[in-house]
């Protein structure tokens, strides 16, 4: 994107003759330089840069992707808003450039379409291959061309042409009249379609309106986001739960080949990984369960008829892999994941096509053990085909055999089977495969425990031999609940050590390891995989809650620390980081990371135990939290929301809604939260009615004592007096203010410590 302004106008900026000006001829344009520096906003929904050029003209320019669901079409839009503030007229020329030819073959051949404002593209190869390029409003002047530099800086207007083929460029030129503090939008649109001229002129008919695109695209991620929504008294972990559920929705889309999933390299790779899927549906189940269903839906329907689960298929043509191995981790991560969503979902469709799936899967398992009772892959090779567990890409590597972290992973997919088959009466495989998990669980602890420092041996290999390197997936016992209490403190402790435990979470091997490996082999051998942590921070919420907590936190940090640095862009999960410099080595956006910290922060932090027939919350966070907000947990067939608050005499659950806890829950009869307005900076509120009596409750995340004021509508009578009762968090005691009337409440503040909270209890007289 550029901006100029025609040469014979430069004036009244007081510029001098520029050095790009190749002529004196009236037509010549000049670009405008930025000046100062440029501010940026990021948002779940789009990318907006602000910034000022040469004669106080303000440039806004917001870049989106549309976004209305899991089919939306091949589409970007670029809105740029230009706003002159001198007291004169200004006349500017916007000149947006666009490669033509992205990943295809370079002959393309491209025509201005005046319809829709634009130039549409196609190769000579794969003529319904077919692009859009277009201004909103129509361009002044065009060309495609094969001269890159002359598309973005032509130095004259350019010449309406079209008759160059191969490698093009197209460029659109927008000539915009502005009088003295004046501003207009010029939108550029882009898509591209596969399916010839008609699908094209569609999808610009469905976008040309490029104002509405956007607020539906806003509607669509804050339906979104809005769901499961949790708010800490900490603001980093807040704002990395509601990015990571943005996260998620973005990589998230329609293929040919099954429904709704997602590729282990959005927009380069075609490829639905099997365990990439199951770890995503443990976030996902919160978010937007329907797409959980359809990627298990997907799983299932290409499961091998031996109870296999297949590495990955191709969302495009429905090809499978699986690299040859007789067992890794996409099995148990498919029966973990089915269990996982059927207790969240309680959906019967699923249950009765996932759970037979489920029980083959577990048989297949059994089927694998060998004569010690550990499930074992058969595999000398390398890479994807020697490599049985999730660091499957390592070259030249082999980690096959009685391999633990698959051990480990079986074991508690025997388990899931064996609960989800005790919640649906199916006694007989209840009891068949818990005994089964069982006698995994002892053959683990018995052949892959390593008697020398108490930690488990990384595998033991097909001829025998006994790896005893200490590596980040010793996380998997301690996750799955293999190992016994004081094996787990001792992992733990490990794992916490300086050398794996990094500022941006752990290392996938410790720097003190001879063969520690900080950037290369995709960071599998010494590389931050902040996935990794988050596995590491769920598995310490029962035995450390705060350095669960200090975990999550620190490593999702790193993201919005420094990014020119550490090659981020803040609110995108990023993959994986170079172990010594923490710089970000990998996708920018990686699929599998975001729904991984979302499920630590749910099941771990806030304690969400989920099953079929029950929800259990047992909050797991660190001492100096004393409050907990959820809103709208979608769990089987409702949703859930409540304040939790550490009062003095104990924790209290208020809400709507049932579920267990050992702590006290007042089950209130109405959500009211709707009706409370904060109007204090950093302060949230619920509320909730039983009778005529309310409840207001209010919670601080601000580092400083505040008045935090709030309006209420439509709960109090104005003419009726009410009993006000406030608990402080400061003081740790109810306080009665005394009666006053329904108009007088309509506006209320009060004051909260930093991090606190306050009940208001409202009853009237």
């Amino acid at each position: 994107m550029g901006y100029f302004i025609p040469y014979n106008d430069l004036s009244h900026f007081g510029c001098p003759r520029s050095p790009y000006v190749r002529g004196e001829e009236c037509d010549r344009i000049v670009m405008m330089s930025q000046v100062g520096d440029a501010m940026f906003k990021l948002h779940p929904a789009y990318q907006r840069r602000e910034y000022s050029t040469i004669g106080l003209v303000d440039v806004e320019e917001t870049f989106f992707l549309p976004r209305t669901g899991m089919s939306d079409d091949a589409v970007v839009i670029f809105v740029c808003r230009l706003a002159n503030k001198a007291d004169c007229d200004t006349q500017f020329s916007v000149i947006a450039c666009l490669d033509l030819v992205g990943g295809t073959p370079a002959d393309i051949h491209a025509e201005y379409w005046p319809e829709i404002g634009g130039l549409v593209a196609w190769n000579e190869s794969h003529s319904d291959w077919r692009r859009a390029f277009c201004s909103i409003p129509a361009p002044t002047a065009y060309m495609a061309t094969n001269d890159i530099e002359e598309s973005y800086d032509p130095g004259v207007a350019l010449p309406n042409r079209t008759d160059e083929t191969g490698r093009l460029v197209g460029s659109l030129q927008v000539d915009v009249n502005l009088g003295p503090r004046e501003s207009r939008e010029v939108a550029f649109m882009a898509a591209f379609t596969a399916e010839g001229r008609e699908a094209l002129r569609r999808i610009y008919d469905r976008y040309k309106d490029y104002q509405r695109a956007f607020d539906d695209t806003l509607a669509e991620y804050e339906r979104v986001i809005g769901v499961s929504d949790v708010v800490t008294p900490d603001s980093v972990i807040n704002q990395a739960g509601q990015w990571s559920k943005a996260n998620m929705l973005r990589v998230l889309a329609d293929y040919p080949v099954g429904g709704t999933s997602f590729t282990n390299e959005p927009g380069v790779s075609s490829h639905v990984v099997a365990r990439d899927v199951a770890w995503f549906v443990y976030g996902c189940d919160f978010v937007t369960p329907l797409a959980s269903c359809s990627m298990m839906h997907d799983l299932a329907y290409f499961q091998q008829e031996s109870g296999k689960i297949i590495e990955y298929y191709n969302a495009l043509t429905g090809e499978t892999e699986d690299y040859g191995l007789n067992i890794n981790d996409s099995t148990p991560l498919f029966i973990l994941a089915s269990a996982h969503h059927l207790t969240a979902t309680a959906h019967q469709n699923c249950l009765r096509n996932l759970y037979p799936a489920m029980v083959r899967a577990a048989n297949y398992i059994i089927s694998q053990e060998d004569d010690r009772g550990l499930v074992f892959c058969t595999s000398r090779g390398t890479g994807e085909r020697g490599i049985a567990g999730w660091r499957n890409v390592i070259p030249n590597k082999n980690i096959s055999g009685a391999v633990t972290e698959i051990n480990a992973e079986c074991c508690a997919a025997l388990r899931a089977v064996a609960d989800i088959a005790g919640s649906i009466g199916r006694d007989d495989d209840r009891s068949y495969f818990a005994r089964k998990a069982e006698e995994l669980r002892e053959a683990i602890n018995r052949h892959l425990l390593n008697p020398k420092n108490g930690t488990y041996y990384l595998n033991i290999d097909p001829d025998g031999n006994v790896h005893t390197e200490v590596t980040a997936d010793e996380v998997f016992p301690l996750l799955f609940g293999v190992c016994d209490p004081d094996t787990a403190r001792l992992i733990s402790t490990r794992l916490s050590s300086p050398d794996f435990l990094t500022e941006a979470g752990l290392r996938t091997v410790p720097s003190q390891n001879p063969l520690y490996l900080s950037d290369k082999r995709i960071g599998l051998e010494g590389g931050v995989w902040p996935g990794v942590t988050w596995w590491y921070a769920m598995a310490s919420a029962t035995t450390d809650p705060a350095l669960m907590v200090n975990t999550l936190k620190s490593s999702y940090r790193h993201y919005i620390e420094d990014p020119g640095i550490h090659n981020t862009v803040p609110g995108q999960f990023s993959e994986w980081f170079d172990g010594e410099s923490l710089v970000n080595r990998g996708m920018r956006l990686s699929p599998w990371e975001p729904p991984r910290f979302f499920w630590a922060l749910l099941e771990g932090a806030l304690g969400l135990d989920v099953g079929l027939h029950r929800l259990r919350i047992a909050p797991r966070i660190p001492p100096d939290w004393r409050w907990l907000i959820l809103r709208d947990l979608p769990y089987q067939d409702k949703w859930v929301s409540f304040f939790m608050c550490c009062h003095a005499d104990g924790t209290r659950f208020y809400t709507t809604d049932g579920f267990e806890s050992d702590h006290e829950i007042e089950v209130m009869e109405r959500d009211l939260s709707s009706a409370v307005r904060p109007l204090s900076a950093d302060t949230y509120a619920m509320a909730f009615g039983k009778g005529g009596e309310v409840v207001v409750c209010l919670a601080s995340t601000a580092p400083e004592k505040q008045t935090a004021a709030f309006a209420v509508d439509g709960i109090f009578d104005s003419g009726r007096k009410y009993l006000v009762s406030i608990y402080a968090s400061e003081t740790g005691d109810w306080t009665q203010v005394g009666p006053y009337t329904g108009d007088y409440l309509s506006r209320l503040s009060v004051w909260i410590e930093p991090g606190g909270f306050s009940v208001l209890r409202i009853a009237p007289v």
